[in-house]
């Protein structure tokens, strides 16, 4: 089961994003609140073929509010006084719904109010995390203790960068092979900017990664392909 999560926010561009989606099987969409304008600007270009199935927010920012009357469908609706923000009651509904062994994609939520974006990343630090975020000009994929996964389809140009989840800055380890540069730092970002080796360029290797102790978020372009290899 995937679950598709359109939030408010600055949203990527629908002609990058589409390499991923032209890979990715929809299940569920849940629009969040100004999430209901991103989901009609990827359907007009056909990235997505299906209504959303459920609706959720305050939608104090979608742009008509007539947009609520078209889809008959399903919706928790609230006021603006609230304990979560839009997206986080989004992601709630969508880890119930994919379950365990389900995916939760997030797109949108980049750029405008700097305090909105970091409580996004720091959803990752929650059992509700979505599992792939599109921002920006990159997918963003959680690999969580215990997984490995393959990065391949990246040319020698592309730039790959590493992050820790909110809550473990430190003491964590992250195995990896196939980049540049495989020594990652001991606290903070652990890489930024990373690239693909030659070797395994040439070879035509993908990366591996293993998060051997915490959680780790791996930045990639969209036209990458991410393989999520296994759970020790």
């Amino acid at each position: 089961m995937t679950v598709l999560i359109f939030t408010g926010g600055q949203a990527p561009d629908t002609e990058k994003t589409a390499p991923f989606f032209n890979n990715l099987t929809i299940d569920y969409i849940i629009a969040a609140d100004s999430g209901l304008d991103t989901y009609e600007k990827f359907f007009d270009y056909g990235l997505v073929s299906k209504d959303p199935d459920f609706l959720v927010g305050d939608f104090d920012s979608v742009s008509d509010r007539k947009l609520l009357e078209k889809y008959q469908c399903e919706r928790d609706v609230y006021s603006h006084d609230k304990d979560y923000t839009d997206s986080e009651l989004a992601l709630i509904k969508a880890r119930k719904i994919a379950g365990p062994d389900g995916k939760v994609v997030l797109c949108g939520g980049n750029g405008g109010r700097p305090d909105h974006f970091m409580a996004l990343y720091d959803s990752f630090s929650r059992d509700y995390h979505a599992d792939v975020w599109l921002c920006g000009e990159q997918a963003v994929w959680f690999c969580g203790h215990g997984a490995s996964m393959e990065i391949s389809n990246v040319t020698f140009e592309d730039r790959i960068s590493v992050s820790r989840i909110s809550s473990e800055y430190e003491n964590t380890k992250l195995e990896c092979k196939g980049f540049e540069w495989n020594k990652l730092f001991e606290k903070g970002m652990p890489s930024l900017s990373n690239r693909i080796s030659m070797e395994y360029f040439e070879s035509g290797k993908p990366i591996s990664l293993k998060a051997k102790k915490g959680s780790f978020l791996i930045y990639v372009p969209f036209t990458a392909k991410v393989s999520q290899v296994s759970l020790s």
